[in-house]
């Protein structure tokens, strides 16, 4: 066959091709043209394309979130970090009581400003059972947080007795409780323990028992009993953890303590008082026997002999005088306070019914004691219309201190006159400042004749009188001196005139005392009422509480979200 013949053969049996469609022929190229549909994909892209960009872009997005919804909850974590250390450093609370139960007085912040000796006060319980035991114990442990604030060298902790006995077993022998503040000085290894009766303020339970005769031990037993049990709402009238905390620092620091003896054995009347108060300001108070020892210890700076009601015996006179005399050293002193219910300070037939020994003893130093009782005619200056309850004068002196011009009042009651017996004040080596007077209209009214009721006060001697003298002996080379001071009356030094708001007395008797001592320390912060605590909002104050809360904040969250919303609605 030749390859003509095979060609029309192969033509002859090839299958018919199919007419083109006109999608056909519109998909066919021209020269130099691609297809439509190659077009079109160029033109839209290809849909893996798209799906792989579409997918690119919703991971940006859901990555930009997550790192955004991070970096909001790190920056939460970090402020709130930030707040809790600014709050723990800085106070950053409001006190909206009427009564400040939660703000330190200025007395404390003061004495804090210069404190500059580390100590450690440790409370005995964990932070949160402590406030657990309710409104007062609340306020006393914001006002230690603040002290805290106040001076990083006040360090504050929280301890369980049960868990720390590491702690606990360096105070064996001392009463150690829960809810008991223990405040230490590495430096000086001295401390203190504060106990719920010395922070709690409880005058009228104390004074209740007082008058029941119960020495001052009992009473102490009683106010840390009562302040722990179902009764501490009846018996707690305040907060006086401030003057304890800062009596404390006093102490526990103190590297050369002041000591104070009070005399007892002689029928003394209660210094408790006075000896809380010395205590409370730093100094080391003790009791002493003049009679049960050899002699005076040489290491004590005062002696306080608080209204005896027995004569002295001239042995023991006679070691006070050594006392003073410190073997021609000088620097020591005596505090006497008088009372009118002692007896004549006169020579007596009956030895019992007289001072006299102790009327020779104050006679050395240009002193004697009146047998007379200084009242007042001039009601301006009398305390209820009572005329042997007083208002008294406090003289321009170094012992004085601040008070001296004060506004607040300085009372006392029942005072025997302080009589100078020098012309002048002075005699030889002994020299003399008069450091509390009464106001003019007083006059003098002998004890003997307080029960006669045709006692006339017109014929009295009147003016006005000594209520304290301070006689004084400067040694020549040294310039120490020695003093004996003597009160008219021991009122002075009595809780409730001392505790008067209006009241400078606990003022002037830390005054004298640190003057004569040296010391520059003193403070006296009066406690915090808890009755009526509450706040007042006043018209104005609530028309912008209900402007803020019912108006501002509201427009604000609402603005807010519509802006969130818009946003969102057109991402």
């Amino acid at each position: 066959m030749t390859d003509n013949e095979k060609n029309q053969l192969e033509e002859s049996t090839a299958p018919e091709k199919a007419p083109e469609t006109a999608e056909a022929k519109a998909d066919k190229p021209s020269k130099g043209k691609k297809p439509a549909k190659q077009e079109a994909e160029i033109r839209n892209g290809n849909p893996a394309d798209r799906k792989h960009k579409v997918n690119i872009r919703t991971l940006k997005h859901g990555t930009m979130a997550v790192v955004l919804t991070v970096l909001f909850v790190a920056a939460v974590v970090v402020l709130n970090v930030i707040v809790s250390i600014i709050s723990d450093r800085v106070d950053t609370t409001a006190d909206l009581t009427d009564t400040g139960v939660y703000t330190l007085d200025e007395a404390t912040t003061d004495y804090l400003a210069r404190f500059d000796k580390d100590v450690t006060v440790s409370v005995m319980n964990s932070e949160a059972n402590f406030e657990g035991g309710g409104t007062y114990y609340k306020s006393v442990n914001e006002l230690l947080k603040k002290m805290a604030m106040e001076n990083e060298h006040f360090k504050l902790q929280y301890l369980l007795i049960d868990q720390n006995p590491d702690f606990t077993s360096r105070f064996n022998g001392e009463t150690l409780s829960e809810n008991y503040i223990v405040v230490e000085s590495a430096d000086t290894g001295r401390h203190r323990i504060i106990t719920p009766g010395n922070y709690f303020s409880c005058p009228t339970f104390r004074d209740n028992l007082s008058q029941y005769g119960y020495p001052e031990n009992y009473i102490e037993q009683y106010v840390n009993q009562y302040v722990n049990s179902s009764y501490a709402s009846q018996i707690i009238e305040g907060s006086n953890i401030e003057q304890a905390a800062i009596s404390a620092l006093m102490y526990v620091t103190n590297t050369d303590p002041v000591r104070v003896a009070f005399t007892e054995g002689f029928g003394e009347e209660d210094s408790s008082s006075l000896s809380a108060l010395l205590d409370k300001n730093g100094y080391d108070v003790e009791t002493i026997n003049i009679q049960s020892v050899s002699e005076i210890d040489s290491g004590i700076d005062y002696i306080v002999m608080y209204a005896p009601s027995m004569d002295y015996d001239n042995d023991s006179l006679s070691k006070l005088s050594r006392f003073l005399d410190n073997g021609g050293a000088f620097g020591k002193n005596l505090v006497y306070f008088a009372s009118y219910s002692q007896p004549s300070y006169a020579p007596a037939d009956d030895e019992s019914s007289s001072m006299k020994n102790l009327a020779s003893f104050l006679a050395e130093w240009g002193i004697s004691i009146g047998d007379s009782l200084v009242l007042q005619s001039n009601a301006s200056y009398t305390y209820g219309g009572m005329e042997y309850v007083h208002l008294q004068e406090i003289q321009d002196t170094d012992y004085a201190g601040n008070t001296y011009g004060s506004s607040l009042l300085t009372y006392d009651a029942y005072v025997r006159p302080v009589i100078q017996i020098w012309d002048g004040g002075t005699k030889g080596s002994v020299e003399q400042e008069v450091l509390i007077k009464s106001h003019d209209g007083a006059y003098l009214r002998p004890i003997s004749t307080l029960s006669d009721s045709s006692f006339d006060a017109s014929s009295a001697e009147s003016g006005a009188f000594n209520d304290a003298v301070c006689a004084y002996k400067v040694h020549s080379t040294t310039q120490d001196v020695t003093r004996v001071v003597a009160f008219g009356s021991g009122m002075i030094a009595n809780s409730m005139f001392m505790n008067y708001a209006n009241s400078n007395n606990q003022d002037f008797l830390i005054n004298m005392f640190n003057y004569i001592s040296g010391k520059t320390e003193g403070i006296t912060i009066t406690a915090k009422s808890f009755s009526n605590v509450g706040f007042e909002v006043n018209q104005e104050n609530a028309n912008v509480l209900a402007v803020v809360l019912c108006i501002v904040v509201p427009i604000v969250v609402i603005v807010l979200g519509i802006v969130i919303w818009v946003r969102r609605r057109h991402r």
